[in-house]
C-alpha cells in the first residue's frame, strides 16, 4: 500500500506564496483545505480558478443527470415497447454481428467478392420466417449490395451456401423453416441479448478466419448457448 506523507502547506503554480505552513495530507496547489478555500475566494487568480472549478463541476453533474434521464427513458421506451420491436432493434443485430464475426475474412456468402461493407444475411428472410431469425445457421456474411438486391439475392446465396459448406448442410438450412413456430418474450429476449452481448464482446477480441468446418461448429456453440431452438435444429452434425 502506497504511504501519503504529510508535507507543508505552501502554495504552488498559480497559488505560489500562499499557505500557512502547516503539515498536512490533502492540497491542491499545494495547499491545505483551509488555505484553499481563504485562497480560492479572497485573490482574484483564487476566485477565477474556483469560479472555473464550479463551472466544470455543474457541467458534469449536468451530462450525469442527461445520462440518467436517457437511462430512464430508454427503460420506459423499452417497457412500452413489444416483444418483436425489442428483438429488431436490440436482439438481431447483435446476432448479426456474431454470424459476421464467425465468418470473418470470409467473402460475402452470395457473391464471393470480398470487397464492399459486409452484412449478417438471413437465408430464409425474417418478414418470411420470424421463428428462425435468430438462428446462426440461417445467417452469413453477405454484402450489403447482395443483400438489397433482387430480394436478398436469392439464387446466389443458396449456390454460395452449397459451394462453402456442401449439400448436406444447405439441406439443414433449409430445414430450419421446419422449426415449429416459437414467440418469444421481451423477458426471455433480454436475457438472449445479454448472452449475444458477452459473444460479441468476446469475438471482437479475438477474431480470426475459421475454416467452413470451424464456421459450422461455432454456430452450433452460439445456438447452444443462446438456448432458443429445439436441438434438432439448433446443432448441424455431419453423418
Amino acid at each position: 500500500m502506497i504511504s501519503i506523507k504529510e508535507k507543508s502547506c505552501k502554495g504552488i503554480g498559480i497559488a505560489k506564496g500562499n499557505g500557512c505552513g502547516e503539515l498536512t495530507y490533502k492540497r491542491t496547489y499545494g495547499l491545505c483545505q483551509k488555505c484553499n478555500r481563504i485562497w480560492a475566494t479572497t485573490t482574484d487568480i483564487g476566485m477565477i480558478w474556483l469560479k472555473k472549478q464550479t463551472a466544470y463541476k455543474m457541467k458534469r453533474n449536468e451530462k450525469e443527470e442527461k445520462k440518467q434521464n436517457r437511462s430512464e427513458h430508454n427503460k420506459m421506451k423499452i417497457d412500452f415497447m413489444s416483444a418483436d420491436k425489442y428483438r429488431s432493434i436490440y436482439v438481431q443485430p447483435l446476432i448479426n454481428k456474431i454470424a459476421r464475426f464467425i465468418d470473418y475474412g470470409n467473402p460475402c456468402t452470395a457473391t464471393g467478392n470480398f470487397e464492399g461493407k459486409m452484412a449478417g444475411g438471413h437465408y430464409t428472410s425474417v418478414g418470411s420466417n420470424r421463428t428462425i431469425c435468430l438462428n446462426l445457421h440461417n445467417i452469413f456474411i453477405q454484402s450489403f449490395h447482395s443483400n438489397s438486391w433482387n430480394g436478398g439475392d436469392d439464387k446466389r446465396y443458396r449456390e454460395g451456401l452449397k459451394n462453402t459448406f456442401g449439400d448436406d448442410y444447405l439441406d439443414f438450412v433449409e430445414s430450419l423453416k421446419g422449426h415449429r413456430p416459437i414467440q418469444l418474450r421481451k423477458d426471455q429476449l433480454i436475457d438472449i441479448k445479454n448472452k449475444a452481448q458477452i459473444i460479441v464482446n468476446s469475438l471482437e477480441k479475438n477474431k480470426r478466419v475459421l475454416t467452413s468446418s470451424e464456421r459450422i461448429t461455432f454456430r452450433n456453440n452460439v445456438n447452444a448457448e443462446l438456448e432458443i431452438y429445439d436441438e434438432e435444429f439448433c446443432e448441424f452434425i455431419k453423418i
